[in-house]
């Protein structure tokens, strides 16, 4: 009610089912203190951020880094280095291993997606200063190039062909009016299906995804969230403040 009604910006959270709606994990964006109350107030959906994905227990599998964005928003996917390895104090040591961009268009919506292509690790500690990485270490895995006010993007590869698509479904006009959630399905796989026939014309997949290439479309759909469907998003429409998605498999 405070976002809706006096415009408070709270901080994003999500949840992410399967299409039986099991509940395989969260996303929570993390809270900064008064500081970052205030900034969330001041910067909206330009702030910096960092996010966390869990596992259905509530245990950490990756970070994902929004740096501040005017206009072009970027984010970073973090995990664990050797998935596991926290320092003495119990504090995480990251690995950066994929990127998302946004690229400006004055009516399209455009995303490029890009993986760590060789063993150099980008290594940092939670706390630390985050690190730029070099654009040389990373390889384009995927882009999206969608119309004026899409809501279902799909990353395709140099050839253009279908990878992996994300969703946005309609909820009816009392959701996407008086409240402020949403729901998204990421269909990757070669067994995956869109459950509404509102998005049964989506193309097929052509491959199915490593496991870093989905966490990659999982931040993008976090990113795309931020840019276009968050109620303080310029030019948005409804916004999310808690998020379902149903995976493909």
């Amino acid at each position: 009610m405070l976002n809706l009604f006096v415009g408070f910006e709270q901080s994003n959270r999500y949840v992410i089912t399967n299409e039986e709606g099991v509940t395989l994990g969260y996303i929570a964006e993390e809270q900064r203190g008064f500081l970052g109350t205030f900034g969330r107030q001041i910067l909206r959906t330009h702030r910096p951020f960092r996010a966390l994905v869990m596992d259905s227990m509530g245990t950490p599998i990756l970070w994902l880094r929004r740096p501040f964005a005017f206009i072009n928003s970027r984010m970073f996917v973090q995990r664990l280095k050797d998935l596991s390895e926290y320092t003495r104090d119990g504090e995480p040591v990251l690995d950066t291993f994929g990127e998302v961009q946004q690229r400006w268009h004055l009516w399209r919506r455009r995303y490029d997606t890009f993986l760590r292509k060789d063993s150099r690790r980008i290594l940092t500690l939670a706390t630390d200063p985050q690190p730029e990485p070099e654009t040389e270490l990373f390889h384009q895995f995927a882009r999206v190039d969608e119309g004026f006010l899409a809501w279902r993007f799909v990353l395709r590869d140099a050839r253009g062909e279908a990878m992996a698509s994300i969703s946005r479904m309609f909820r009816g006009f009392g959701r996407e009016l008086f409240t402020d959630t949403g729901q998204y399905f990421v269909r990757f796989g070669h067994d995956s299906s869109d459950p509404q026939e509102t998005i049964s014309k989506a193309p097929s997949i052509i491959r199915d995804l490593s496991l870093e290439e989905r966490a990659l479309v999982l931040a993008m759909s976090v990113n795309i969230d931020f840019d276009y469907f968050s109620r303080h998003s310029e030019g948005s429409g409804p916004g999310l403040g808690f998020w379902w998605f149903s995976s493909g498999e």
